[in-house]
């Protein structure tokens, strides 16, 4: 969540290209997580991953928007790993938009992955315009 406004960059390229995008709720930025009690959390958390795997369910291809964070580049957090894998079991193109960190995580994220586009959007657009053009 804190590479939105760069998310939201390259969706605006894909939007251009007449591409349907949905990006993260920018609701979820604006939680102190520390004031919630544990209850609250993991409700208010439920119901983002909830809305998160429906939209995967409904989209054709989920790009990971893997921005550099904690002095990790391509860094892949906990809620990325699962929006990947929840791609991925539904059959959709999991599509990292920068190499894949080094991180604890790094062979699953990788093992999930259809693509690395190496920070391309021109990448990025060669590999949704090779699937039925719909949305992301």
């Amino acid at each position: 969540m804190s590479a939105l406004a760069q998310m939201e960059d390259v969706a605006g390229h894909l939007r251009t290209a007449g591409y349907r995008v949905s990006t993260p709720a920018p609701e979820e930025t604006g939680f102190d997580w520390n004031e919630l009690s544990l209850e609250e959390a993991i409700a208010h958390k439920r119901m983002f991953l909830t809305d998160y795997f429906e939209t995967i369910r409904h989209g054709d291809a989920v790009l990971i928007f893997n921005a550099s964070k904690q002095d990790i580049e391509g860094y892949v957090g906990a809620n990325t790993l699962m929006e990947a894998a929840c791609g991925h079991a539904l059959g959709k193109p999991v599509l990292y938009f920068q190499s894949i960190g080094d991180q604890s995580c790094r062979l699953e994220a990788a093992a999930v992955a259809s693509a690395v586009l190496d920070g391309s959007i021109d990448r990025l657009l060669e590999e949704l315009n090779s699937l039925k053009p719909v949305a992301v």
